[in-house]
């Protein structure tokens, strides 16, 4: 039997493996997903409550290198919120546990090599070691890294050395005395509301950006005039790094610092220096929704079929009314203005309304636009995320829907919100370069045209 339990250990058949990533494969056929998240290399900063719960599920769903970092032990009041550990873990290593009972899911260390590091990430090269450095045998950089720090300069400090890198992150902002779960979202640092955390690790970017400034001289924190070398720009770009938050006001604050800590000194009671000391209150499910929410973004980006979250802020009635109302009265003045320059061989007398709508002799479309009402809050909340497509500009400021290929009609996939500014340069772009689209940086042309293919995809599906 011994024997037979350590050749289980050192080797799962491969049908057993198969069956297990089963319904997984199911989900990722379309995109041939499972072959690539099975190859992939994670690394999750942090194993509490929310790092736990995602570390367990990345490994239950097939990811084949997690490297797990935290310098906690398991301690009694986190066995109300941690994923695996049980009470005759307290007092392990958060890292080691967990590693223990993944183990357990997969024992073939080929299929899932799991790699437990105690120690604290501190942004210090010297304290941290190797802590960072893909396995250079199997990857020369992470696919991904899973951030469930709780600590505003440690969060930081990870955040910033993965911007540098172009190394792709998904955070979690606070979860503790929140618990509703109707309130989680996934948006870029900015636009992260009502999150104490999220405000406090913005501060601590710039803070960092200005300081390397200074210390290095360099102006703008660029490297060049492209707008990608700039790392604090991680702040506005969720595809540098996606939040997860909850919108919920905190309903429940941190525990009162009692006589006893200030009688034996409040350095006595962090589990490490310069670490939080009071209490977080937390009820247990909201960090496993958001660890389970981090995951869940992990694996789809891995796999190779990305979701798109919707907005957490929604815009009432009336404001999609104006929009729809601002659109129709655009696409009017341009058919106005362009209709004499129509001939005969250009006119369309086709019934469908796709197709039905006359073109100039430069191609330009002029005819009826082919969404209602109803379709704003679409266009705006899912493809566009309440933003403005080429600032990056959310809600606060004037909003227009405006065709970005002239050749086509107004239509779902090709409308794109811009605030008011960003309008009127792409009208000015068309008068004096021909097209506005030729006035959008490349990189941020390249991202609106792909979203804008995303939604083609999704009407032909349904």
């Amino acid at each position: 039997n011994d024997d037979q339990n350590n050749q289980i250990q050192q080797c799962l058949p491969p049908e057993i493996r198969s069956e297990m990533l089963s319904r997984n494969a199911l989900y990722f056929a379309s995109s041939n997903g499972m072959p690539r998240i099975e190859s992939s290399h994670v690394l999750v900063v942090g194993l509490g409550g929310v790092g736990s719960h995602t570390a367990h599920m990345l490994a239950r769903s097939g990811v084949g290198y997690i490297r797990m970092v935290d310098f906690d032990q398991v301690t009694l009041s986190s066995l109300n919120r941690h994923a695996v550990a049980t009470l005759k873990d307290v007092g392990l290593p958060k890292a080691i546990v967990l590693a223990h009972h993944l183990r357990e899911i997969c024992p073939d260390e080929e299929k899932l090599v799991l790699d437990p590091v105690v120690k604290m990430y501190t942004g210090d090269k010297e304290r941290d070691g190797s802590m960072m450095d893909p396995p250079s045998e199997r990857c020369q950089r992470w696919d991904l890294v899973i951030d469930a720090i709780d600590d505003v300069p440690t969060k930081a400090n990870l955040i910033a050395y993965c911007a540098k890198r172009g190394i792709r992150v998904i955070s979690c902002m606070g979860a503790g005395g929140k618990a509703d779960p109707t309130r989680v979202h996934i948006s870029d640092l900015r636009s992260a509301s009502k999150d104490p955390l999220a405000t406090s690790v913005r501060q601590k970017l710039r803070y960092l950006w200005k300081k390397e400034q200074k210390d290095t001289g360099e102006q703008n924190g660029k490297k060049s005039g492209d707008e990608s070398d700039y790392w604090l720009s991680c702040i506005d770009d969720d595809s540098k790094v996606a939040i997860v938050y909850s919108s919920e006001k905190v309903v429940a604050k941190l525990a009162q610092i009692t006589d006893e800590q200030k009688e034996e000194g409040l350095h006595n009671f962090g589990a490490m220096d310069n670490m939080r000391v009071r209490v977080l209150p937390v009820v247990g499910t909201m960090p496993a929704i958001m660890g389970q929410t981090l995951a869940a973004m992990a694996l789809c980006e891995l796999g190779g079929k990305p979701f798109r979250p919707v907005g957490a802020e929604r815009v009432g009635r009336n404001v999609r009314h104006k929009l729809y109302q601002h659109l129709c009265n655009r696409e009017k003045k341009i058919e106005q203005k362009l209709k004499s320059t129509v001939t005969d061989q250009n006119r369309n007398t086709s019934n469908d309304p796709e197709f039905r709508g006359q073109y100039t002799p430069d191609g330009t479309y002029i005819g009826p636009v082919q969404i209602d009402a109803d379709d704003v809050e679409y266009i705006m909340a899912e493809l566009w995320r309440n933003k403005c497509a080429v600032t990056g500009v959310g809600l606060g400021t004037v909003m227009s829907l405006v065709r970005w290929d002239r050749t086509r009609p107004a239509a779902p996939d090709n409308l794109v919100l811009m605030c008011s500014k960003a309008v009127v340069k792409f009208d000015q772009d068309w008068e004096e370069l021909g097209d506005g689209r030729n006035g959008v940086e490349e990189e941020r042309r390249r991202k609106i045209e792909g979203r804008l293919k995303m939604c083609a995809l999704e009407a032909e599906i349904f």
